[in-house]
């Protein structure tokens, strides 16, 4: 156990967690018991230089801030160790003392980490020790904006070094909910009953699909800058195809409904190893796309459980872990 601060009964505390993605910063304040989240999008491909500033206008005033971070994966930095070294030099400037998420699942200041790439991907960390807090054993299925984790936990639960080491076992998967390509997904797509392949473009991502099949909320950039709406969405999915909407209208519905049914099928192959690894019998649902691991589940007859059921703010989760590290950390 590692000590940060005196907590005596009746003081007050605040304390902030951060989980610093490529596209989207999540947040967590806790004062005296009740908490606040929000998601801020900042997109480091384009806007890096400002980052530090971006922090500081968070008007982030706490006790104690900890970090976790995925960023430093995005192709402006050369390397993962100058990504997670730039963000926690960031970290370090605007906040007083932050402490950092390590590889290794514990909580360090700055002066303290004396390799850089050991803060990189570490935010399935936090999450995995809130949930075996919570629920003990199980494995995590969390569909976000860009990626899928699959986080098994508890006493049987083995861990993983890096990044590289979850791809090569199936335990993270670059299909997400929004941001993933259409094009990667498939190569091709059901018209007319033939199979069409499909461009080897960025012109079409899963949000446009989810708007079209679910109008879900459309909350990342658009492949082509323009709208947000359904009509903008048929265009870019048209698009795959080399196609003005009113060339596949009739087929556009069908072509999405395919496009998520392959998404769920590599969802479920994932799924059904990490369970058949684990002996589980049952998955716990999470993230801004948790309805595709409920499907993925069904589709494998196991049982699924919805995070958001049992937690208020499940979307949240790495910040929900970095909260209870440092609470659970205390001065003697």
């Amino acid at each position: 156990m590692r000590w940060f601060f005196n907590r005596n009964q009746g003081d007050s505390m605040k304390i902030v967690a951060l989980d610093i993605g490529g596209a989207n910063t999540k947040i967590l304040v806790w004062e005296d018991g009740k908490s606040e989240s929000q998601l801020e999008y900042f997109p480091f491909w384009t806007e890096k230089q400002r980052f530090k500033d971006f922090l500081s206008s968070l008007d982030l005033d706490a006790d104690i801030v900890a970090v976790t971070m995925t960023a430093e994966l995005c192709d402006v930095f050369s390397s993962k160790e100058e990504g997670a070294q730039f963000i926690a030099d960031c970290c370090f400037d605007v906040f007083e003392r932050p402490l950092f998420l390590t590889s290794h699942s514990d909580l360090r200041r700055h002066d303290e980490i004396k390799d850089f790439k050991t803060l990189a991907a570490t935010n399935w960390l936090a999450s995995k020790y809130y949930l075996e807090k919570r629920f003990d054993e199980g494995v995590l299925v969390d569909v976000g904006s860009t990626t899928t984790d699959i986080i098994a936990f508890g006493p049987g639960a083995s861990g993983f070094a890096s990044d590289f080491e979850r791809l090569k076992t199936g335990r993270l998967l670059y299909t997400g909910f929004l941001r993933t390509p259409a094009n990667t997904i498939v190569t091709s797509v059901p018209v007319n009953g033939s199979l069409v392949p499909v461009a080897s473009e960025y012109f079409a991502i899963t949000a446009d699909v989810y708007n079209i099949l679910w109008g879900v909320a459309y909350t990342c950039d658009t492949p082509d800058g323009a709208g947000k709406t359904y009509d903008d969405s048929l265009r870019r999915v048209s698009r795959l195809l080399c196609a003005e909407p009113d060339e596949v209208k009739d087929e556009v519905l069908g072509i999405c409904e395919y496009i998520h049914d392959v998404q769920v099928e590599k969802i479920a192959g994932a799924i059904e190893n990490a369970v058949e690894d684990f002996e589980s019998e049952e998955i716990i649902a999470a993230g801004v796309g948790r309805r595709l691991a409920i499907e993925a589940a069904k589709k494998i007859e196991i049982d699924a459980l919805d995070l958001e059921t049992q937690v208020d703010i499940a979307w949240n989760l790495p910040c929900l872990g970095l909260l209870e590290l440092v609470l659970d950390s205390r001065e003697v």
